[in-house]
């Protein structure tokens, strides 16, 4: 018989590296590249590039020990010795070298997750390794014999040990649900694929162990032993075929080996081969995931390739490998008329004492922006103006659409040098480097929403960041800072109307979150908050739509670089608007108001000439601001606009509060500092074309606006919105930067990121490693005064000290000057603006937004600023990013990647104002909020099916009061995945929820005492009533109402046709706010995701969540409808979900809970393991209902 003749033919047999001593331990198919990964006994890895098998990478992982099992993973391969794992990159890099105590004698590893891994061995632990952070998670006992083989099944984690039996375990606890016995001595090897397991051993015959002939094999759907398989040699090690059903590969130890069919070998064809393995004993068999190859290793060192054809793959979809840059050869020799062959390759001896031809002067080599020339004289001189525009003839030297730059270019202030400018020159980019936490950050989805475990890696501080993942989280930053103005915080905590849709009513709300975030446990997790509220009533507003607001991440237009800073700035100036006409008195002005808006007044200016006079008649601005906002007293900056034409010579006047003033930037070659460029600002002088009431036509019109007074907080856009504005800043920034921050030529010992107190990172800019204290090329080590990343000047200053003149305009303090009348204001936040576009292709286009923000004082804890070593307390905000940064940072702008685009500068005073002293803070929301519950239903029938009795007036929830609440939602938008290269699928964006239903009943007073009411005082205890049960209008297009899963059918939410209880979201989130605010208790299953979908934010100690009473560790969360049936002997949820039965139902199972843990803790734990004992045997059934 010809042995050679069959499905694979024998490619080639290579001695690997160190097989001339040591035997092929362990072989490895890459499941991502073209690459065979070969391990000896002698602790040596060789890898094989391609169907030649071309040496790849070769590297030693352990001195003595063998390699026993190796599996790949998208980052590197992962190597098992018998006491250590080992993570390699596939460059040979090692990434991580893992050992333990518990290590003792590790055999086999399975991969279980993209992170998590499985470690077995000859011991009686089975440890569960997480990737990313190189630790142990779990461990679990599975037994003395413990686990020789792992292999992975849909619905088991399969083990084998020394003994002969085989064992099913459960995924998550690998606790044994199903074992038999394969062998009666020994397991030899085994595998799985589909529903079989096939496998081979030792049995004990006449006195001895002798191979077994057959293949044993077990159907695990059916869990019973289906009919051995014989095979023609002793059967040593197999594997299955993956791309067929029930084929697999069987060889013997001396290397016969045998292609067949599990599932019917009588009818398939004879398929023998035999290794060249010139009777060394075989150690390692694998398949390609492709099954077009097979590898054979021996202990002679050899390993033994198989293919089905010439050009087979060992993936059907393999990614690129990475290669070394080949070396480049020397010529020979170079002819004397070669012009081609660069004189670079010729070698040049490292130590030489001339210099170089190419060792240009530092005056040369220093990185500068180029200016735009200022327009010819020829062409200013022949220009005829038609209103703003001028037209000129283009002159006969200059060339169209051409601008010619001169050749002289400034090194410094006043000395000009001969050279080429080659700032923008595509070199440039290799020195471009944006700071890490700079740097935009995306997050990946798990279950819908972002891992907080995740998030939490980004911010260690007790500062609260914002969720990015949001529509126009753009805003974000900007969010930021409006908090972080006390007086405006202030303002708008002890707001409230009746709107539906109102801007400071939202920013309230979201205020009162990111308070009760920040003054948590510090202990806990730092807390990510959700502006979705406020997102969805500002996309509700037609102005926001006007203005181009509403412009989100995947719009065409963000990816133009000037598009995020007016945005920004044009967001500011909406903001500040809306909420200055939306905190007006609605009816009369309170005597709280009027205090509110005196004490404003009063701190506004220094002296008579500088404050705003409350008997000053100011007219509204055009907008139709009034000045007894408090926004506008707080923002607003008072400017006088003088008209004259130039025909007639009618002048008129007019005054305006300003809320976002703007910078006028100077178009001319000099440098200018910055107190130079404000003062121009606040007195502007142009010429227009006017309407002139007395000529009755348009007219040329000079006009001039200048400032009155100055307010407590100085807001400032900087104007960087066109090409004009950012190169202005661009020049600007250039002169004050340090010339040896680019240069590189005078970094001293400390100061540059690769030397001193850290070595360079080895990933670089591609680090993702959130606190990762090695070097990333111009980011700095640590947070410490001596920071060396920025350059000591700068050209915005931190402080400012300025006053307005009796005439109008501002003056800027000199050096010689007197300094009395002058004010004094001080940098306390910016928003900046990030380019990532030049880092790589894979961040073109990409822009950001960051704020820097100095905390004010009774934000943080003293405990809490020392601990962050930041007495300054500056903290950069990134979204959900939060870092302390020193005040050089917070000052430090750069042309290349950093601009600010916002300015907030605060007057010294303002800390002292009576605002935040002398009166404390009072919140709006009352108990009144539950007697203005009105539907908003239309049909009449709707007041006679109320569903909840609403609560009397003696009872109020009070603080440690017990409630139960649950909440029912619809999906606006579907979730969107893409499908990777590996076919697996990955969440782009969750669905969108909307909540549609609240319900909240009473529950436990915190006495002791029965909920009654003497208004009620029929219906006796009235536990376990709603008090809420509100379905939320809303405007939005619902996708999918989820009926069966929340109750809700078509037209509940509809006001023209619902019989509910209809309310807008605002209405019940007052409600729910009141409770939160009193001190209730909140008792419910899953709270954790119905409050994010609400966006309220609610204290730990206030939540009692079921879903966590009942949960054992590292184990699967379960479903309330399965705990009312274990626990309660109830049925529920059997058509519909409905919010009051499943909030009775949490209520009763708390009373549960508190009765099993007065029996003691070890009665309940008993409880809680016979409830999950029940739930894996009825596989998490209900029995009678789920069956159905």
């Amino acid at each position: 018989m010809d042995f050679n003749v069959g499905v694979f033919s024998e490619k080639s047999s290579i001695l690997i590296d160190g097989g001339d001593r040591f035997g092929v331990s362990a072989i490895h198919w890459d499941l991502q590249e073209e690459l065979l990964w070969v391990g000896n006994q002698g602790g040596h890895v060789t890898s094989y590039y391609g169907s030649s098998l071309h040496k790849y990478t070769s590297f030693q992982v352990h001195a003595s020990q063998e390699v026993r099992q190796m599996i790949s993973f998208d980052a590197g391969l992962l190597i098992v010795t018998p006491n250590t794992l080992r993570c390699q990159q596939r460059r040979g890099v090692p990434l991580f070298t893992y050992s333990s105590s518990t290590c003792e004698d590790l055999q086999c590893l399975l991969q279980t997750g993209p992170t998590t891994v499985l470690l077995g061995g000859h011991q009686p632990l089975v440890i569960e390794f997480d990737l990313v952070t190189a630790k142990e998670t779990t461990k679990f006992d599975v037994g003395e014999k413990g686990c020789a083989i792992l292999r992975r099944h849909p619905r088991f984690i399969c083990s084998g040990d020394a003994s002969g039996c085989v064992s099913l375990r459960d995924p998550r606890t690998l606790r044994e649900e199903h074992k038999f016995v394969a062998h009666t001595e020994s397991l030899s090897d085994f595998d799985v694929h589909n529903n079989l397991i096939v496998t081979c051993g030792f049995s004990s015959r006449q006195g001895g162990v002798v191979s077994d002939r057959f293949l044993k094999i077990y159907d695990v759907r059916m869990l019973r032993a289906l009919s051995p398989v014989p095979v023609v040699g002793e059967p040593f090690l197999l594997r299955f075929l993956p791309a067929f059903s029930s084929q697999l590969a069987v060889i013997s130890a001396m290397g016969q080996l045998q292609v067949l069919d599990a599932a019917a070998p009588a009818s398939s064809a004879l398929q023998l081969f035999q290794v060249n393995n010139e009777g060394a004993m075989c150690m390692a068999l694998e398949v390609s995931s492709s099954c077009q190859c097979l590898a054979v290793g021996d202990a002679g060192g050899y390993v033994h390739t198989f293919a089905s054809n010439a050009s087979a793959l060992f993936n059907s979809f393999s990614r690129p490998t990475e290669f070394a840059d080949p070396v480049e050869s020397l010529p020979v020799s170079i002819a004397m008329d070669d012009t081609t062959t660069p004189l670079t390759s010729i070698p040049f001896p490292l130590e030489h004492n001339s210099p170089l031809l190419s060792d240009w002067p530092e005056q040369f080599t220093r990185r500068r922006f180029r200016k735009v020339p200022p327009i010819d004289h020829a062409i200013l001189s022949n220009m005829r103006m038609v209103g703003t525009i001028g037209y000129a003839p283009s002159p006969a030297d200059h060339r169209p659409n051409q601008v010619a730059y001169s050749a002289e270019k400034r090194t410094q202030r006043g000395q000009k040098h001969s050279g080429t400018d080659s700032t923008h020159s595509k070199e440039d980019t290799e020195c471009y480097q944006v700071w890490k936490r700079y740097r935009h950050i995306e997050m990946r989805y798990t279950k819908g929403s972002l891992d907080e475990n995740e998030l939490a890696r980004y911010n260690s501080t007790p500062l609260c960041g914002l969720d990015n993942t949001l529509p126009y989280s753009y805003a974000n930053s900007l969010l930021q800072v409006l908090y972080f103005i006390p007086e405006l915080r202030h303002c708008l905590l002890e707001h409230s109307c009746n709107r539906e849709f109102c801007l400071a009513c939202e920013l309230s709300f979201l205020f009162h979150m990111l308070d009760v975030g920040r003054n948590q446990d510090p202990t806990s997790t730092p807390v990510t908050v959700q502006p979705s509220n406020f997102l969805r009533a500002f996309r509700t507003l037609p102005e926001a739509s006007a203005m181009g607001l509403l412009m989100a991440e995947n719009h065409p237009e963000i990816k133009i670089k000037s598009t995020l800073p007016r945005l920004a700035q044009s967001w500011a100036r909406f903001i500040l608007q809306q909420l200055s006409s939306e905190t007006l008195p609605q009816s009369k002005i309170t005597k709280e108001s009027t205090t509110i808006t005196s004490n404003l007044v009063e701190f506004n200016g220094e002296g008579a000439e500088n404050s705003i006079k409350p008997e000053r008649d100011v007219s509204p601005s055009e907008d139709g601001l009034s000045p007894v906002s408090p926004i506008s007293k707080l923002f607003g900056v008072e400017q006088e606009q003088i008209s004259r034409c130039t025909k007639c010579g009618s002048e008129n006047s007019k005054t305006s509060p300003v809320l976002l003033s703007s910078l006028t930037l100077q178009d001319v070659e000099d440098e200018h500092s910055f107190e130079h460029v404000l003062e121009k600002s606040f007195d502007v002088a142009s010429v227009t074309p006017a309407w002139c009431e007395v000529c009755q036509k348009y007219q040329a019109t000079q006009q001039r606006r200048r400032c009155l007074t100055l307010p407590p907080v100085l807001a400032l856009s900087c104007a960087n919105d066109t090409y004009k504005g950012f190169r202005f800043w661009s020049d600007q920034l250039q002169c004050f930067l340090d010339p040896e921050l680019f240069d590189g030529s005078d970094l001293t010992e400390g100061a540059s990121v690769q030397s001193g107190q850290g070595k360079p990172c080895r990933y670089g800019l591609e680090c993702t490693r959130p606190n990762c204290k090695f070097g990333h090329g111009g980011q700095p080590l640590s947070h410490s005064a001596s920071f060396t990343g920025i350059s000591s000047n700068h050209w915005v200053p931190s402080q400012l000290r300025f006053k307005v003149q009796p005439e109008g305009g501002l003056v800027c303090l000199k050096p010689d000057q007197n300094q009395e009348g002058f004010l004094s204001y001080s940098l306390v936040a910016a928003v900046c603006w990030i380019d990532e576009s030049k880092l790589d292709a894979k961040h073109h286009g990409k822009w950001h937004l960051v704020s820097t923000i100095q905390i004010p004082p009774g934000y943080l804890s003293s405990e809490t600023s020392s601990e962050e070593n930041n007495s300054s307390n500056w903290y950069v905000f990134n979204d959900f990013a939060v870092n302390p940064i020193n005040p050089e940072e917070a000052i430090s702008f750069f042309p290349d990647w950093k601009l600010p685009c916002l300015l907030f500068y605060s007057k010294k005073e303002t800390t002292n104002c009576p605002i935040l002293t002398d009166r404390p803070l009072s919140n709006p929301i009352t108990a009144d909020v539950f007697k203005e519950d009105k539907s908003l239903a239309q049909k009449s029938e709707c007041l006679q099916r109320i569903s909840f009795l609403p609560l009397a007036t003696d009872e109020m929830p009070g603080n440690g009061d017990l409630v139960a609440m649950d909440a029912e939602f619809v999906t606006l938008n579907q979730e969107e995945a893409e499908l990777r290269s590996d076919g697996k699928s990955t969440t782009v964006r969750p669905s969108q929820m909307s909540v549609a239903r609240v319900t909240v009943i009473r529950g436990l007073r915190s006495n002791g005492l029965s909920w009654t009411s003497i208004e009620y005082s029929s219906q006796g205890n009235m536990e376990g009533l709603p008090f809420i049960d509100d379905y939320i209008a809303t405007q939005d297009q619902v996708v999918d109402y989820l009926t069966k899963f929340s109750g809700i059918q078509p037209g509940d939410l509809d006001v023209a046709s619902s019989s509910k209880h209809l309310t807008t979201l605002k209405s019940t989130y007052l409600k729910l706010r009141f409770l939160v605010d009193n001190g209730v208790t909140f008792v419910g299953h899953g709270l954790k995701n119905d409050f994010r979908v609400i966006n309220l934010l609610v204290p730990s100690n206030q939540v009692i969540d079921t879903v966590h009473l009942f949960h054992l560790p590292h184990q699967r969360m379960i479903s309330l409808r399965f705990l009312a049936w274990h626990f309660l002997n109830l049925k529920i949820q059997s058509v519909t979900h409905d919010s009051v039965e499943d909030a009775r139902t949490a209520l009763r199972l708390y009373r549960r809970y508190q009765e099993l843990k007065a029996k003691g803790d070890e009665f309940f734990n008993e409880s809680l393991q016979e409830l999950y004992n029940v739930g894996r045997r009825l596989q998490w059934m209900v029995p009678g209902m789920d069956e159905e």
